[in-house]
């Protein structure tokens, strides 16, 4: 129940229970020395009404007054007795006939802030009346000290309701604060991102529908530029979506023409075998490009089905030995080499790594095939821990396929290539938790490595 309290209390509730904390927290740092300048000003106020009855007592004939008049000095003062100190002499002058025993001494003389600030609280929480005897130098005249002695409760009971008027004054400018803050904030900013939230629930619930693009307002703020970044993220959104449409659209027909293409392809290398046993000489010539033409043919289909699938290639991993690995492609691509090219095995014969064997044939076969078919005369694969680099001497990619080599249909390096080839093979590389790169190329040779994770030790 708490929590749900929690999450419905709004971003503009707790704003404006925050601004009103703060203010309070304000108030209540300006109230702490106020409270205790208070207390002081209280005090030096009765010194200094003090004075003024000692000069009222002066000014009567032989400075001798009767009870009724020492009384009203008194009351006037608010005090028991008061005491006049000058010089080396000290004499009580205005008095009641027992005053009562005073609690507490209170020098004005040498009172710092902190000390202040702890009597002013101590007074403050005072449960029962103290007699005070104040002194000091006198408001009117520093030369002369006064002490005058008088209760504590009448500046309590001042105290208490300077706290109190304090305390209402910080509740109203509290409460007056919070308001206009609640509703400046409420809209500049908590409706602004409201509308923010709405839009993006609209928009994932239907992002083809262009009514759930946000259009931005005129601001030039934080937030105009956050409507205006969303407003462009979602135009580019719907452009991928719109894309990606397109292309589950051409991928499905593909699949369906490569399909038809491939039966005729059958028929076609059917045929090419057919034609490949003639005796005349124009058709034996002809013969052999008949043959590779169709296997690019049946090759293209195969790549394109491959990539149009867009899957992750299942992995039936094994351990096994890299050097025998390689003996196998070595063999597979047998028939693409003769004895003026040489693809050699300088792999580690204890090298062990864990993977498909079938898939990682299927990428080095594709490696070796495309440097024999560049014009490489010698290709050798090494190894270091569990990769494999895969070295030609053949004249190096030109820069389009450079640019462009793991981009579909983009990064062929020959004639005739889809550039599917070292995509798919770099994706096997990423299914494994491995990598596909290009070491370096040029008129030297052309060097790719696999990167292969290391087995896993039992």
């Amino acid at each position: 129940m708490q929590n749900s309290r929690a999450i419905n209390l709004g971003l503009s509730a707790r704003l404006l229970i925050l601004t009103a904390i703060f203010i309070l927290l304000a108030e209540a740092f300006i109230y702490i020395p106020s409270i205790a300048r208070y207390r002081k000003v209280y005090l030096l106020d009765h010194m200094e009404k003090a004075h003024l009855a000692v000069l009222s007592l002066e000014a009567a004939p032989d400075k001798m007054v009767n009870d009724e008049l020492r009384d009203l000095l008194l009351k006037h003062a608010e005090a028991y007795g008061i005491v006049l100190v000058e010089g080396h002499k000290r004499m009580l002058v205005l008095s009641k006939d027992m005053p009562p025993k005073t609690d507490l001494n209170i020098n004005m003389a040498d009172q710092s802030w902190i000390p202040m600030v702890m009597d002013a609280f101590e007074t403050l929480f005072q449960k029962e009346n103290r007699i005070l005897r104040i002194k000091g130098p006198s408001p009117r005249n520093a030369e002369v000290s006064i002490e005058v002695i008088l209760d504590e409760a009448p500046l309590r009971m001042e105290m208490a309701d300077y706290s109190r008027r304090i305390l209402n004054l910080s509740l109203v400018i509290s409460l007056i604060t919070g308001v206009l803050v609640y509703i400046s904030l409420h809209g500049l900013l908590v409706r602004p991102i409201r509308k923010l939230a709405r839009n993006m629930a609209d928009f994932r619930e239907n992002p083809e529908d262009e009514n759930t693009i946000i259009i931005p307002s005129n601001r030039y703020d934080e937030i105009g530029q956050t409507e205006a970044e969303l407003h462009a993220m979602q135009g580019e959104l719907r452009k991928l979506l719109r894309q990606k449409d397109r292309l589950a659209s051409i991928g499905s027909a593909v699949a369906k023409i490569n399909h038809d293409l491939r039966n005729s392809l059958s028929k076609a290398m059917l045929m090419s075998d057919q034609i490949a046993g003639s005796t005349d000489e124009k058709v034996q010539k002809l013969a052999p490009q008949l043959c590779q033409t169709v296997d690019q043919a049946i090759d293209l289909c195969a790549q394109t089905m491959d990539y149009v699938a867009n899957s992750t290639p299942r992995l039936d991993k094994e351990l096994f030995y890299l050097h025998d690995l390689v003996d196998e492609v070595i063999a597979h691509v047998a028939d693409l080499h003769d004895e003026t090219t040489q693809v050699e095995n300088h792999v580690d014969e204890l090298a062990e790594a864990e993977g498909d064997t079938t898939q990682l044939r299927r990428v080095l076969v594709n490696l070796v095939r495309n440097a024999l078919q560049m014009g490489a005369t010698h290709v050798e694969l090494t190894n270091e821990n569990s990769s494999i680099d895969v070295i030609d001497n053949g004249p190096g990619l030109p820069n389009k396929a450079k640019t462009n080599l793991f981009k579909p249909f983009a990064g062929s390096a020959r004639r005739g290539g889809t550039g599917l080839g070292l995509v798919i093979a770099r994706d096997i590389m990423h299914a494994h938790g491995g990598d596909l790169t290009l070491q370096q190329t040029g008129a030297q040779g052309t060097t790719f490595r696999l990167v292969l994770p290391q087995p896993k030790e039992i």
